[in-house]
């Protein structure tokens, strides 16, 4: 599949897809209390959203918006009970477990490995693109990202939530 997304960020495979999904939930986000154990953390991290990125393979039925929000919280709350002490604030906060797993879902489906996702990566450039003041970096509430879903479908229309979110980033990219 040709993707103007995936020529941008440079991305050709799933390893690379992998790699970059967390290196954008944590560059412009302060995650790490200790660097102690990060090539661990990041190891296991990516060990989780690969799982998880089995369930979205499986042709029928499509992975639930309810489903896929449960996996959010169990990818933070595991890695942040083994990590704790490696992560601000002892925790891998929401809005980072979003951002990681939303965009590597969002490569998956751009290189033609599954449907679209029931999401899509939550960040600033989708923050503005909704009037929204807020930072998806400091987010530990399940119930403000659900709000931002929310908002997104609305302005989505007849979009899905990722076809929406793909538009605003090219637009955002293309300056």
């Amino acid at each position: 599949m040709s993707s103007t997304f995936l020529e941008v960020d440079g991305i050709r495979n799933e390893a690379e897809a992998v790699v970059w999904s967390i290196n954008a939930a944590v560059q412009r986000n302060r995650v790490y209390q200790s660097y102690d154990r990060r090539d661990e953390f990041r190891a296991d991290w990516m060990r989780m959203l690969r799982a998880e990125a089995q369930r979205y393979r499986l042709p029928d039925p499509p992975m639930s918006d309810s489903q896929h929000y449960r996996i959010i919280p169990s990818i933070s709350d595991r890695l942040s009970a083994a990590f704790g002490a490696s992560l601000i604030g002892g925790r891998l906060r929401f809005g980072t477990s979003q951002k990681a797993l939303n965009l590597y879902l969002k490569y998956l489906w751009q290189l033609g490995d599954i449907g679209a996702p029931p999401h899509c990566p939550v960040d600033r450039i989708v923050l503005d693109a909704l009037d929204i003041d807020e930072a998806w970096t400091k987010c530990d509430d399940e119930n403000r990202y659900m709000t931002w879903i929310g908002a997104i479908r609305r302005k989505a229309g007849t979009l899905s939530v990722a076809e929406w979110e793909n538009d605003v980033w090219l637009r955002a990219v293309a300056g």
